[in-house]
C-alpha cells in the first residue's frame, strides 16, 4: 500500500500554477511599494531601483517554492488537495508577513531588521499594535493582494496549460536560485545611498538575511570573550586612537578633563554662574529646519532665532531613536547593549546633571509624557535630578488618543506653561532645566491640529520646489504640522522668558533628540542629522559654525564654560566623556572620531575625519553633511578597526562597571543603608491581580532628600506575554490606612532586568536599581515605599526566590 502511494505523480500542473500565482502576487507588491514608499524618499530615479528589485522578488519566491517542494509532495501523496491548501496558507502567510515589513517600511523608511530579535517581545508587539490599530486603510493592501493572488489562481488554473517540461524547467530554474541563494540580495556595495539599496531589496529577503547576519555574529564583540592579553590590546588601541590624556588602564575611557573653553569668548557672563536651558525637541530634524533645510523648513521662529544665536548646522545625535539622547546630551556615555538607559543596573557615571548639583545648582528634568518612556526617567533620577515634572492640573489638557489607543501627554505649550508654575515655585538659582517636548511624536495629535493643517495648506502652495518634493511634503504633512505648531510654542515660551528676571543670566541650548524615523532621510548621516542652537540675552553676537559636533560635545563645553569662567568647588580632574569639547570652526570639518547606534540597538556607523563607515561601505562628508561613496581601503580598514575596537570598549566598560570609579562620585559618599529585605525562598504567582505586593512596607523617613533602591532575584516566566509582560513596580505611597495614594512610580519590565538576554521559562537572574527624589513629598505624614510585581491585562504567572532589596537614604 505504502509503496504503491509513492508511484502516484507528482502533481506538477497545480505546484507551478499556485506558484506562478504566488510569484505574480509579489511582484505587484511593487507598485504599492512605489506609490507609498519610493515615491517620497530621497532617491533619483527610484522607479529604476523598484523595477530592479523584481528580480530579488522572484529570488526570493523560487526559494520559499523550493523549500515547500518536498513537503508539498509528500502531502500530495496523502491528498493533493490537502497539499493544494497547506501550499495556498504558507504563501498567504508570506504575505501576510512581506506586507507588514512593507508597512514598517512605509512608517521608517528603513527595513525592519534583526531589531525583532534584540527588542523584548513587548515591545514589538506594542509596535505591531500601534500599526495594526492605525486604521482600516492599513489593511486594505493586505485584502487586495491576498484577494489578487487567489484571483489570479483561479484565473491560472483556467487559463494556464503547463506542460510537463515547462513544469521541470520551473523546478529546476527554483533548485539552482535556491542553490545560489548568497546572491539572493544585491550587494549593497553598489548603490551610492542606502536608500536605493533598501528599496531594491526585497524586504522579507533582507530580514531573513540580516537576521541570520546577527545570530552568526552574535557574540563576536563581547569583550567577555577576550584574554587578558587581548583586552589590554584593546585598550591601549582605544587610548592611542582618541585625542585625551588616558588616566586609567582599569577605567579605559578616564581622561583628564579639557581645560579649553570654546564658549566663553562669544558671551558677556555675568558675575554669577548662568542658568543652563537645554531643550530637546522630540524628532527635530535638520531636513526641514533651519538654513537650506534640504526639504525646506516648516520651523520659521527656530529660523530667526538662530540668526540672532550661535549655531551648529552640522550637528548630530547618537542614535536615530530617543533612548540614546539624555546619556549622550548630559553624561557623553558609550550605548551598553542597547542603550545606556536600556541597561538593567547602568554602570557608576558622571552627568552634567550631578557636576552641577555638587556645585550648588537646581536640577530639573520638564516632560510632558511619561518619563519613564525608553527608561528616561530611571537614568534621569539616578543622576539625583531635584525634581522631575510629573503632576499637571487639571486645567491642562493632554493630547488627543490615537487609533492605537494611548495619547503622548501633554501638549509643548502646556509643558513650557506649566515649567514656569515650577520654576516660579521652585525659586532657586542658579539652575539646570532639560525640558523634552512630545507634540511631535506619534500619532502627533493636538487640539489646533485643524488650523495647523490650514497653515501648512497654504505654505505648501508658496513653496518653490520639485513635484518629487511636493509629493513628498504632502506625505509628511501630519509630521510637518507639528512641528509648525511646536515652533509656535518655541515663540510663545522665549517670549515669556523674555519676561522674567532670570532670562537675562540664562543661556539656551536648543536640539532634537534625533532624526524623526517619520520623515525620509536622505543618507546614512542624515539619520543623526539634527540642529544645535546656543542663544543668550548675554550672547555678544550671532555666529554660524559648519564644524560636526555631536551630543557628546555638550557636557564637556558646558562643564568647560562654567568652570572656566566661575570658582565652582566640584569640577572632576578626571571625566570619561566619549568626546572632547564643542569644535567652534566656521567652515567645514570632522574631528569627531565616533560610534553611533542604530534603531536595531547595533553599533553600524561610524565617522572618522571627513569619513563615514555605514553598512561596510565607505563614504566622504560633504559640508552640507551628504555623503558621497568613495574606495579608500587603507580608510576604510582603519575605520573599521575604530568601530570594532569601539564595540569592545563598550561592552568591557559597561559589562563591568568601568567607566568611573564609584569611590569619585560625591553622590554615593552620602548613602546610608536604611532597609536591607532578603527572602530566599521560592515563591510561585498565579493571579489575576494588577499587583502582587512582594516585600513590605517600607516607612520612608523623611530626614533624606533621596531614596536610592536595588532589587535582584531570580524570576522564571511560566506565561510569557506579548502586550503585557510583568514588571518590577516601585511606588511611593501616602497610607492613610483607608486608602492609598500613589504618588510616584517607576516600572521595569523583567526581561529588561537581565544582563543577558532573558530566556522564557527558564531561571533568570534580574536586577535594576532606581532613585527617587523624596522633597516633592516633605507635607506626607505616613509616605511607604511599596514594591510589586505588576500586569496590565493578563494574570502574572511566574516564580521567583531570591528577592533581594537594599534601600538607601541620600543627602
Amino acid at each position: 500500500m505504502s509503496l504503491n502511494l509513492f508511484k502516484k505523480e507528482f502533481p506538477y500542473r497545480n505546484f507551478v500554477q499556485i506558484s506562478i500565482a504566488f510569484i505574480l502576487t509579489t511582484i505587484l507588491v511593487r507598485v504599492y511599494e512605489y506609490i507609498f514608499i519610493a515615491s517620497k524618499l530621497f532617491v533619483n530615479n527610484s522607479f529604476r531601483f523598484e523595477l530592479a528589485g523584481i528580480v530579488y522578488d522572484i529570488w526570493t519566491c523560487l526559494i520559499i517554492i523550493t523549500l515547500i517542494l518536498i513537503p508539498y509532495y509528500l502531502l500530495s501523496l496523502l491528498s493533493r488537495k490537502v497539499s493544494n491548501i497547506f501550499f495556498h496558507i504558507l504563501n498567504v502567510v508570506f504575505l501576510v508577513m512581506y506586507m507588514a515589513l512593507i508597512v514598517v517600511y512605509s512608517e521608517r523608511n528603513t527595513p525592519f531588521d534583526h531589531e525583532f530579535f534584540t527588542r523584548s517581545a513587548k515591545e514589538s508587539w506594542l509596535t505591531s499594535k500601534q500599526m495594526m490599530t492605525s486604521g482600516f486603510t492599513l489593511y486594505l493592501p493586505f485584502i487586495f493582494y491576498i484577494s489578487f493572488y487567489f484571483i489570479a489562481n483561479s484565473f491560472l488554473k483556467k487559463r494556464l496549460n503547463i506542460s510537463r517540461l515547462f513544469s521541470i524547467v520551473f523546478i529546476s530554474i527554483s533548485i539552482i536560485a535556491t542553490l545560489f541563494i548568497k546572491f539572493a540580495n544585491p550587494s549593497e556595495l553598489s548603490f551610492n545611498q542606502n536608500a536605493s539599496y533598501y528599496l531594491t531589496c526585497n524586504k522579507f529577503s533582507f530580514w531573513v538575511y540580516d537576521s541570520y547576519t546577527y545570530f552568526s555574529n552574535k557574540g563576536k564583540f563581547d569583550a567577555g570573550n577576550l584574554s587578558g592579553k587581548q583586552l589590554a590590546d584593546e585598550i591601549d588601541f582605544y587610548q592611542a586612537n582618541h585625542p585625551f590624556e588616558f588616566t586609567d588602564k582599569e577605567y579605559p575611557l578616564m581622561h583628564k578633563s579639557s581645560n579649553k573653553d570654546p564658549l566663553g569668548s562669544f558671551f558677556n557672563l555675568g558675575e554669577t554662574p548662568p542658568n543652563i536651558v537645554i531643550l530637546v525637541v522630540e524628532g527635530l530634524s535638520k531636513d526641514f529646519s533651519g538654513d537650506n533645510a534640504y526639504a525646506t523648513s516648516f520651523t520659521p521662529f527656530l529660523d530667526s532665532l538662530s540668526h540672532k544665536s550661535l549655531a551648529w548646522d552640522n550637528f548630530l545625535s547618537t542614535a536615530p531613536g530617543t533612548f540614546a539622547a539624555h546619556p549622550a546630551i548630559s553624561g557623553s556615555l558609550p550605548y551598553g547593549k542597547r542603550g545606556f538607559s536600556a541597561m538593567n543596573i547602568m554602570p557608576d557615571h558622571l552627568s552634567l546633571i550631578k557636576i552641577l548639583k555638587s556645585n550648588g545648582y537646581h536640577t530639573r528634568f520638564m516632560i510632558g509624557f511619561n518619563p519613564d518612556f525608553d527608561n528616561m526617567g530611571g537614568y534621569i533620577r539616578l543622576q539625583g535630578t531635584d525634581m522631575i515634572l510629573s503632576h499637571y492640573s487639571s486645567k491642562y489638557k493632554e493630547m488627543g488618543i490615537g487609533s492605537e489607543g494611548w495619547s503622548m501627554g501633554y501638549p509643548d505649550d502646556a509643558l513650557f506653561s506649566r515649567s514656569f508654575e515650577v520654576m516660579d515655585s521652585l525659586k532657586q538659582t542658579p539652575y539646570l532645566n532639560i525640558y523634552h517636548t512630545a507634540t511631535t511624536h506619534m500619532p502627533y495629535l493636538f487640539e489646533q491640529k485643524p488650523l495647523y493643517d490650514k497653515y501648512f495648506d497654504t505654505k505648501l502652495k508658496t513653496l518653490k520646489v520639485t513635484g518629487a518634493m511636493r509629493h513628498t511634503l504632502k506625505d509628511c504633512k501630519t509630521v510637518l504640522v507639528t512641528y509648525m505648531f511646536a515652533d509656535d510654542c518655541l515663540r510663545k515660551f522665549f517670549a515669556d522668558y523674555a519676561k522674567r528676571p532670570d532670562y537675562k543670566n540664562t543661556i539656551f541650548f536648543i536640539t532634537g533628540d534625533h532624526h524623526i524615523g517619520s520623515f525620509p532621510s536622505t543618507c546614512s548621516v542624515d539619520d543623526y542629522h539634527v540642529p544645535l542652537i546656543v542663544y543668550s540675552p548675554m550672547l555678544k553676537a550671532p555666529k554660524k559654525f559648519y564644524s560636526v559636533n555631536s551630543h557628546n560635545n555638550l557636557t564637556p563645553t558646558i562643564i568647560s564654560l562654567l568652570s572656566s569662567n566661575y570658582k565652582l568647588p566640584n569640577i572632576p580632574n578626571e571625566v570619561h566623556w566619549m568626546a572632547d569639547v564643542m569644535d567652534t570652526f566656521a567652515g567645514f570639518r570632522n574631528q569627531q572620531s565616533m560610534a553611533f547606534m542604530s534603531w536595531n540597538r547595533d553599533i553600524e556607523d561610524y565617522i572618522y575625519q571627513d569619513f563615514m563607515l555605514s553598512g561596510n561601505k565607505l563614504y566622504k562628508l560633504t559640508p552640507d553633511l551628504q555623503q558621497v561613496p568613495v574606495e579608500n581601503d587603507t580608510m576604510k580598514q582603519h575605520i573599521t578597526r575604530l568601530l570594532n575596537n569601539y564595540k569592545l570598549i563598550n561592552s568591557f566598560v559597561c559589562n563591568n562597571n568601568k567607566i568611573y570609579p564609584a569611590a569619585k562620585l560625591n553622590l554615593l559618599d552620602n548613602r546610608k543603608l536604611l532597609f536591607d529585605f532578603n527572602d530566599t525562598a521560592e515563591h510561585k504567582i498565579y493571579l489575576f491581580s494588577s499587583d502582587t505586593i512582594v516585600m513590605p512596607q517600607f516607612k520612608i523617613p523623611k530626614n533624606y532628600k533621596y531614596m536610592y533602591v536595588e532589587i535582584s532575584s531570580n524570576v522564571k516566566l511560566l506565561t510569557p506575554g506579548l502586550e503585557d509582560q510583568p514588571s518590577f513596580s516601585m511606588s511611593l505611597i501616602e497610607d492613610n490606612l483607608k486608602d492609598k495614594d500613589f504618588l510616584y512610580w517607576s516600572q521595569r519590565d523583567i526581561t529588561m532586568m537581565s544582563k543577558k538576554d532573558f530566556q522564557e521559562h527558564e531561571w533568570n537572574a534580574v536586577s535594576t536599581n532606581d532613585m527617587f527624589t523624596l522633597d516633592d513629598y516633605k507635607d506626607k505624614k505616613n509616605m511607604v515605599f511599596e514594591l510589586a510585581i505588576y500586569t496590565q491585562k493578563q494574570p502574572l504567572n511566574l516564580q521567583y526566590n531570591h528577592l533581594h532589596v537594599k534601600i538607601y537614604g541620600v543627602n
